[in-house]
């Protein structure tokens, strides 16, 4: 059997015990980035990082790509997922439903697309605007997912859905459930589905691939003084991205230092005042979300590109982006 587990805190057993949870504001959680906004409704792992911890997702984010860890060669797999629930299969799932949009974009960068059967509404990439919709990601049309026939079922982990798993395991029919908290956790998805598809080498490939970007965005900043920002995902009152999060992961790449590093969630609500007493040089927002006017005249509002709130294959790019913005004066192409 081939044995697994990826690396990274969201795609594998969670390593303290105490987790705490947000809710979403409503203007993300009707937008587009749908896998942006079940991030937001997630719940964190509490408590301090250890250095050990600390240490291990500096690793996973300037690294080389991971080996796969996988001892036993053989016909099955086997991975843990975010719940630590086991997921054995005999081979690689011909047919898969995916209920997270940053793992749909990962199965096309994967060259799994044929396997693909089934999709949310949220996916809008035109390469499975022809596969049938399961509806919301969070609490999909059942029967409309079962009508699929799915092989497997890639869906989201943590307490916004209780239903979907219970209802696919009393069915059997497996499901493997994902978190993208941080950035270490897409490299450890990548691994995942990789694995799962017999893409192990392509997967490896792509992680490869992000690493190199990231570390070279790292050094490229690495001698710049640092932007004071603040970063806006929307809402009234607006939500802001704290520590613990893969923006926060972006953000630190990127040259920039969050004003808001000291939250206890990793995305939290904050007033107008809490916001300008803060005194962010820039307030970053992606392009499309509702900015107030009161926040418009008082503060500096840069717009990124969308794609940033998406915790998947393009974290790299999103990085660059990033970078530019913020030191367009010392930034060297």
């Amino acid at each position: 059997m081939r044995r697994g587990r990826a690396p990274g805190g969201g795609s594998g057993r969670l390593s303290r015990p105490a987790r705490r949870c947000g809710r979403a504001p409503r203007a993300v959680l009707g937008s587009a980035v749908a896998t942006l906004a079940v991030a937001l409704a997630g719940c964190a792992e509490t408590g301090a990082s250890s250095g050990e911890d600390a240490a291990a997702r500096s690793a996973a984010v300037d690294s080389g790509p991971a080996s796969d860890p996988a001892s036993d060669p053989g016909s099955g797999i086997v991975l843990e997922d975010a719940a630590g629930r086991t997921l054995r299969l005999d081979a690689p799932p011909r047919r898969i439903v995916s209920l997270v949009p940053a793992a749909t974009a990962m199965l096309l960068a994967l060259d799994a697309r044929a396997a693909l059967v089934g999709r949310t509404d949220f996916d809008t990439l035109a390469a499975v605007r022809d596969l049938p919709s399961v509806g919301d990601g969070l609490q999909p049309n059942l029967e409309r997912l079962l009508a699929l026939r799915p092989e497997l079922v890639i869906r989201f982990e943590g307490p916004q859905d209780a239903v979907t798993g219970p209802a696919l395991d009393a069915r059997g029919i497996p499901h493997l459930g994902v978190r993208t908290d941080r950035v270490a956790d897409v490299r450890a998805l990548l691994l995942q589905l990789g694995w799962l598809t017999g893409r192990e080498g392509r997967a490896m490939e792509l992680v490869a691939g992000l690493d190199r970007e990231l570390a070279a965005v790292r050094a490229r900043v690495e001698t710049l003084p640092p932007v004071r920002v603040a970063y806006l995902l929307g809402g009234d009152p607006p939500w802001v991205a704290g520590p613990d999060s893969y923006l926060a992961d972006l953000l630190a790449i990127a040259g920039a230092e969050n004003v808001f590093d000291d939250l206890e969630q990793p995305y939290a609500p904050v007033g107008l005042e809490e916001l300008l007493v803060r005194a962010p040089d820039v307030v970053l927002v992606a392009r499309g979300t509702a900015v107030s006017e009161r926040i418009r005249a008082r503060a500096r509002v840069r717009e990124l590109s969308p794609a940033i709130e998406v915790p998947g294959i393009g974290l790299g790019r999103s990085a660059l982006e990033l970078a530019e913005l913020l030191h367009a004066d010392g930034f060297a192409r």
